[in-house]
């Protein structure tokens, strides 16, 4: 505690060394405030951290007008002393008035606190939430009434509000549109966290007194309607975050439920009928783990609300070692399997896609990661027209640490903290280390990505809990309050508006009828640029409620356009409003216009999707690609069906051929009308035990018909296992295949195929084929290598790489490649791509391959698909190729790239795979944790008896420097999707794809001018769900639609033109005018192109 108590106060003292303007946020004395709330936690035998659960998750801050003087108060609540009111007196300075008012609180712990107008008086009441395991103590929440002289009586019994349960927090907002505000009351579970069987569904088991509750205000009564309504009031339920709004755009108020510990997240969307349905798995696809506060608000100025939840995921690379632990595969998959979803630890960020769907991008955003995070906070701290984020840090005891949990495990610790059959509960917590960590200050940078900024002043070691924000001193900036546990809290004054720069236009809206703070009010502001929305609810982030005063900011000070949605529906628009005001508005006095349609208007619809009235489901087979080296970052058995079509029988019309996984038959469709029938007879893939990869229509044997080539592949398979060769098939003119007896691709080694592309590179009027490889089984990371098949016009194949194409020889792990003529000399030339590859363009040199010296070679990425087309119509051919996407956990870059170094490094005759990043210092660093890499390795365990001597090792502490001189290393250094414009002489200009098209890796392309406006677009698809749970899935794209400018840049229309779908696409087709999609382990998409 001492040593805490001397850091902090360190850290306080270089801040107060530096100019008050250096920083955005000014740290205010208590001299200077009279604020000194502090949040005292003092543990002992019977009441600790380990007798209750919640003893460190701190209290709430409330922010807002109790005497109606135009100044903001402050209200704290303590967890084992009395609550503080404090009155603002102007210009900072506060007075404490708890005794005189009678707002101190008679519980013994206190949490969440929410400031409201519960009677319709016109002044602010105080509602106050109560937990603790606390002997004596009944835990009944409080309701302080406000009596108009800044005294106020406790009448929580009396509105039905005085809960018994472990409270949380409380939400009110009118959700039935009866005029009155209801309230959503998030409770923590009384039942210990062991004592629950996950393999029973207990979510629907009521808990009466623990569970959450909606109470419905019942002519100033309040009652419990939770069943009825449809809210879960689970024994299983541990809320520790509610965050009301309207994330649907219809206009009434819907509510997002974070869950601590094993519990799944819920998103209630009004039916506006009285009734909620939770619908948090059709509209989101990954959520936080142990998921704390949260907060909702639109980041992007699209009109929808965004939803950010906190973890517990650390930030600093050196915590992250020594803190952290991850679900294994087998934990991850038993929890989805029983209903809790797909949760991981870390942050996250649902944007709002506008179709009742989210896509999680805070990896994206870089918000992932930011500790042990309490609250969240979106607001915008310099009044630059984009909401910022705020997360409040810390715990006073880390029981996660690594270290410490390992300590205590041990029997002859246990020995000595048991006194004859009881623990010893002060020694045991005494000894859990206890560190300050930084608070984080995210500023918005614009597209969907954010900066956590020092400059802010925000950033201090601490143990903070709840926060709140507000215009504490009138002068049009939001200032920040946060609650601590243990040392000072924290009154941060704004200074944006001593910066010179950013403006806001800040509301003082008068509701109607019992709803006088006009609580659920939505408000758009136009600048004659674009539009900027808020909606009015206070109660956010953890356990706190802010000012009552909505705010934007804005980039200029042009005059703005408003128009106010009130929580009746009905309209109020101002015109020509001067910005960096405060304005009040009256709902009763504004003049109203009719409620107008919430539902978007899109300019054009490009496809439709169709039913597919076939059952057909893709079936991957099941395989663990973890269970075979621990140290995979993602799975590599799940890449198909890369379906393709052609006219197999001469009739005019394609058949569609899905390729089917190990222990699966590959299957074929016709189309009649518009679905697609799956041909029973189809048999030729009577070798299911092979896994076709990808699949070729060409006519081989120049007889006029389209035969069939199958790659065959997986990482399921032994190098030495013959399933691995490829086939080929004749046809016979009316789709009867036979299979040829040919050894293919190569006849020297079984071979791992990943693509099979055609041309005829000699220009004998027969087709080749070029092969490539994916990887070498059991040895990831090991480059592979491509083949090239000379035709000798009857289908009979040679393998001519060594002389023809000796520079494909281990040239990598191979994933696509592309026949196309990228120079411009009349012939076709090969590039291909891959993992830890760049984009490799081999020049066709009459029917031998030259590997250019091309820049894109340096271009080293995890790359997964590649097209070209025309896409600035000079005549040259571009490129665009699909890669990992950059919502990721990784980040790579030239001065900072990912390294593979690939060795046998415990000498156990496997190759052992060790990804790894580069830091600032120049050393390069494991992603992988500590037991992870002694799971895979055992000797490691001896060069690291702890945790805390690998958080600080580097790859050269972990190996000798002859090991690591004889490991293969490969790189990465570009993971964006990206377009690359032909310049021509070899030379192209690099495009990012748009941030859209970078939520997840892209595995198919497909272009087309499918606006008819003369240049090509471009469809894409992707997403991997089978990563390690430290990794998370990528499952954020929904499909895109890419437009051309006609310049080669593309942007990506809000509705996608109508081509949306969820799955793991592995690819696009265009087949009797449609778009077909293969999906990994689901059903085959079809989109009607309605401008054929």
């Amino acid at each position: 505690m001492k040593k805490n108590i001397k850091f902090i106060s360190i850290a306080l003292l270089a801040l107060s060394c530096q100019s008050k303007n250096d920083f955005l946020f000014e740290l205010k004395s208590s001299s200077e405030t009279n604020i000194e709330f502090e949040n005292n936690l003092i543990f002992d035998q019977d009441f600790n951290v380990y007798t209750y659960r919640n003893f460190y998750n701190g209290g709430g801050v409330s922010i807002g007008d109790i005497n109606n003087d135009g100044l903001p108060d402050i209200y704290f609540t303590s967890n084992q002393s009395k609550n503080l009111l404090y009155l603002n007196k102007g210009d900072f300075k506060f007075q404490d008035i708890t005794d005189i008012s009678g707002v101190g609180g008679n519980r013994a712990w206190s949490t969440g606190v929410t400031m409201v107008d519960i009677n319709a008086d016109g002044f602010l009441d105080i509602y106050v939430c109560n937990s603790g395991d606390v002997e004596g103590d009944n835990k009944q929440n409080e309701l302080f009434i406000n009596q108009g002289d800044m005294t106020f009586t406790e009448e929580a019994t009396k509105y039905g509000l005085a809960d018994p349960g472990y409270s949380t927090h409380a939400s009110f907002f009118d959700y039935d549109k009866d005029g009155d505000l209801d309230v959503y009351l998030l409770n923590n579970s009384y039942q210990a966290i062991g004592s629950f069987d996950l393999r029973r569904n207990e979510r629907p088991r009521r808990d009466k007194d623990g569970g959450d509750k909606l109470l419905e205000n019942q002519n100033g009564k309040f009652v419990d309607v939770s069943e009825e309504a449809g809210i879960y009031g689970s024994v299983i339920g541990f809320g520790l975050g509610v965050t009301v709004g309207d994330v649907n755009s219809d206009g009434w108020e819907d509510i997002y439920v974070s869950n601590d510990f094993f519990e799944r997240d819920y998103l209630y969307i009004n039916n506006q009928d009285g009734t909620f349905s939770e619908k948090l798995t059709d509209a989101i696809s990954s959520i936080s783990a142990a998921s704390m506060g949260a907060d909702m608000a639109d980041i992007d100025n699209d009109g929808s609300a965004d939803i950010f939840v906190t973890e517990m995921l650390p930030s600093e690379y050196e915590r992250l070692k020594s803190v952290t632990t991850f679900e294994n595969w087998d934990k991850y998959k038993y929890n989805v399997d029983n209903g809790y979803f797909h949760q991981f630890t870390r942050n996250t960020l649902q944007l709002n896609n506008g179709d009742n769907t989210f896509s999680e991008i805070g990896r994206l955003a870089g918000v992932e990661a930011s500790d042990w995070s309490w609250g969240a906070l979106f607001f915008d701290m310099n009044n630059d027209g984009l909401r910022d984020l705020y997360i409040a840090n810390g715990i006073f005891r880390d029981l996660t640490d690594q270290d410490y949990l390992q300590y205590v495990s041990s029997e002859q610790v246990l020995m000595s903290i048991m006194s004859g059959e009881e623990v010893d509960y002060a020694k045991l917590v005494e000894i859990i280390p206890s560190r300050p960590v930084k608070n984080h200050a995210y500023i918005n940078q614009g597209n969907l990505t954010f900066t956590n900024d020092d400059s802010t002043g925000l950033l201090m070691p601490s143990f903070s809990n709840g926060s709140a924000y507000g215009d504490l001193d009138n002068d049009g900036d939001l200032d920040l309050v946060v609650s601590n546990v243990n040392m000072p809290s924290f009154v941060y004054e704004n200074h944006t508006d001593k910066k010179d720069s950013g403006n806001y236009i800040q509301f003082d809206l008068r509701g109607a009828g019992q709803n006088t703070m006009a609580i659920g009010t939505q408000i758009m502001v136009n600048d004659g640029n674009r539009n900027y929305y808020i909606q009015h609810q206070p109660i956010r982030g953890f356990q706190s409620s802010m000012d009552l005063r909505p705010h934007l900011g804005l980039p200029s000070n042009r005059n703005v356009d408003i128009e106010i949605t009130w929580p009746d529906g009905t309209k109020s628009s101002l015109e020509n409003v001067a910005v960096n005001q405060i304005i009040s508005i009256s709902q009763s006095n504004t003049p109203k216009t009719n409620p107008s349609d919430n539902n978007p208007i899109y300019s054009k619809e490009l496809f439709e999707r169709l039913d597919n009235s076939s059952k057909f489901i893709h079936n991957e087979n099941l395989f663990i690609d973890f269970n075979r080296n621990r140290l995979l970052p993602h799975m590599l058995s799940t890449p198909g069906p890369k379906i393709i079509s052609g006219d197999i029988n001469g009739d005019d019309l394609d058949e569609i051929f899905v390729p089917g996984s190990k222990d699966s038959k590959s299957s074929l469709f016709y189309w009649s009308d518009q679905s697609l029938i799956q041909d029973d007879k189809f048999t030729i893939m009577n070798d299911i035990e092979s896994e076709t990869i990808e699949s070729l229509f060409f006519d081989a044997d120049l007889d006029g018909d389209l035969d069939l080539y199958t790659a065959n592949g997986g990482i399921e398979f032994s190098k030495f296992i013959p399933y691995l060769a490829d086939n080929l098939y004749f046809n016979d003119g009316n789709g009867n295949f036979t299979k040829s007896e040919l050894e293919l691709p190569t006849n020297s080694n079984f071979f791992n195929s990943s693509t099979v592309e055609a041309s005829d590179i000699d220009k004998d009027g027969d087709i080749d084929l070029f092969v490539g490889e994916r990887l070498i089984s059991d040895s990831y990371g090991v480059p592979g290598s491509g083949v090239i098949l000379l035709n000798n016009g009857k289908g009979s194949f040679k393998d001519v790489t060594s002389i023809n194409a000796p520079e494909l020889q281990d040239i990598g792990m191979i994933t696509d490649a592309l026949f196309v003529d990228i120079d411009n000399d009349n012939d076709e030339d090969l590039i291909v791509i891959g993992e830890f590859m760049g984009i490799n363009i081999l020049l066709n040199e009459n029917g031998f391959f030259r590997l250019s010296k091309s820049e894109l070679s340096n271009y080293k990425g995890w790359w997964q698909s590649i097209q070209a087309g025309d896409f600035n119509r000079d005549g040259l051919l571009d490129l665009v190729v699909g890669n990992h996407g950059l919502n990721s956990r990784f980040s790579a870059s030239e001065e900072f790239p990912i390294r593979l170094y690939v060795n046998d490094f415990d000498l156990n005759d496997q190759l052992d795979p060790v990804l790894t990043f580069k830091r600032e210092n120049g050393k390069f660093y494991p992603y992988d944790l500590r037991h992870n890499l002694i799971d895979q390795m055992k000797p490691l365990k001896k060069v690291f008896p702890d945790y805390k001597s690998f958080r600080t090792a580097s790859i050269e502490d972990m190996f000798s420097s002859n090991q690591l001189d004889e490991s293969l290393k490969v790189e990465v250094n570009t993971l964006s999707s990206s377009v690359f414009i032909n310049k021509g002489n070899g030379k192209f200009d690099f495009h990012e794809l748009p941030q859209k098209a970078q939520f997840s890796p892209l595995y198919a392309l497909y272009l087309k001018d499918f606006d008819r406006d003369g240049d090509l677009d471009i469809i894409a698809g992707g997403n991997l769900y089978n990563t390690k749970p430290e990794i998370g899935r990528y499952d954020a794209s929904f499909g895109l639609f890419l437009e051309n400018d006609g310049r080669g840049k593309f942007e990506v229309p809000d509705n996608g033109y109508g081509f949306k779908l969820k799955g793991e696409v592995r690819s696009i087709i265009f087949s009797n005018s449609n778009i077909v999609v293969g999906r990994n382990s689901d059903s085959i998409a079809i989109f009607k192109y309605l401008n054929e």
